[in-house]
């Protein structure tokens, strides 16, 4: 009996000294857990952050643009008629002159013989009357004097008539011209809408013609930013399908803006040669202007309030509301004006943390 009470007197202190090991190993952890974690310290946000420096840097104007030939015109005919002749195709090369269409000439043709005819036959009278004259002057004194004024009056009729039937055949010559369509310019055929024995009227566009020796980039430039465009301003072209960009100037920037598009036409030229499809798309970057040394911020940075826009700084720990001023301009980085100076860390995601809250840069 005695040693069964004792037994268990060793038992009951053996469990007492496991629960004291229990605690003092909790007291332990806890102990750790406070001086790690802190928890009656607030939380510190780690965030990513810029530290400003004086940097080269250019603005630059991006836009998609088409490549256009200098001078491109849309040949129609002046007159109706069938299309007996069409001796040229889309890549031909043509030069200034040449033949694109004939028109059946029958009818123009008939009213040049009828000009032409008429013109003989004044001729005609026009040396008959002149005979006269001669013949009246010849007879001098015995020559009524009205016979020689009427025979005068006659002649200046008679040439009067051979002018005016000269000119009428100019003009029938001239209708006749017109029922050939020649090339207006040198140039490579890069449309034909046109094939023999179609009807030909005044409004359709038989070709599209163009001068393929120089090759530009058109695009348009939103209004917000077309003032700062000018002539003889830098640019790199890259056209799609290419890797490199090559280099190129603005040539002509319109003198108006479009009211309908709020675009202001621009074109580049290629600095080089190139051999391109008329149509192709072509990546433009403009190049406004460029500063040795600017202090610049991403835009994603910066928060903007109606009228005013600010970013987050860190200082102390702590990250600060700092008002901004900057040049507004569609890139991904802007140009401070105002509110930064160089060396102060700008943090770049300001939708992380709020202002007056502890933070830490990463």
């Amino acid at each position: 009996m005695a040693k069964s009470v004792q037994s268990s007197q060793v038992s009951s202190k053996r469990r007492w000294s496991w629960w004291k090991v229990l605690l003092a190993l909790a007291l332990v952890a806890g102990a750790v857990y406070a001086a790690v974690a802190r928890p009656w310290e607030p939380d510190i946000e780690s965030v990513k952050v810029e530290r400003l420096a004086l940097r080269a840097y250019s603005q630059v104007l991006a836009a998609n643009g088409r490549v256009v030939p200098r001078e491109e015109v849309s040949v129609r005919s002046s007159v109706s008629g069938l299309a007996t002749a069409v001796p040229v195709r889309e890549g031909d090369s043509v030069a200034a002159g040449d033949a694109l269409v004939q028109l059946d000439p029958a009818q123009p043709n008939a009213v040049v013989a009828q000009a032409r005819a008429a013109l003989e036959a004044g001729i005609v009278r026009q040396t008959q009357a002149q005979a006269t004259v001669e013949r009246a002057k010849a007879l001098g004194e015995n020559a009524p004097r009205a016979a020689l004024e009427d025979a005068q009056l006659a002649l200046a009729g008679a040439m009067n008539e051979v002018a005016r039937l000269t000119a009428a055949l100019e003009q029938a010559q001239s209708q006749l011209a017109q029922y050939t369509i020649r090339a207006p310019i040198d140039a490579v055929v890069l449309e034909r809408a046109i094939d023999r024995g179609q009807l030909v009227d005044p409004q359709s566009v038989l070709f599209r013609v163009a001068d393929l020796t120089e090759l530009l980039v058109e695009t348009d430039v939103d209004e917000l930013y077309s003032s700062r465009i000018r002539s003889g301003l830098a640019a790199l072209l890259k056209p799609v399908g290419d890797t490199v960009a090559k280099h190129g100037r603005v040539v002509f920037a319109a003198q108006t803006v479009d009211p309908a598009t709020g675009g202001r036409t621009v074109r580049i030229a290629f600095d080089e040669a190139v051999d391109l499809p008329v149509g192709l798309t072509v990546n433009a970057n403009i190049i406004v202007s460029s500063m040795e040394q600017a202090l610049t911020v991403p835009r994603s940075a910066i928060v903007t309030e109606g009228a005013d826009s600010h970013v987050l700084v860190l200082e102390n720990s702590i990250a600060a509301l700092r008002a901004i001023e900057f040049s507004d301009w569609p890139s991904e980085r802007v140009i401070v004006i105002a509110g930064l100076v160089e060396g102060e860390a700008v943090i770049l995601d300001p939708t992380a943390v709020e202002a007056g809250q502890q933070v830490t840069a990463e």
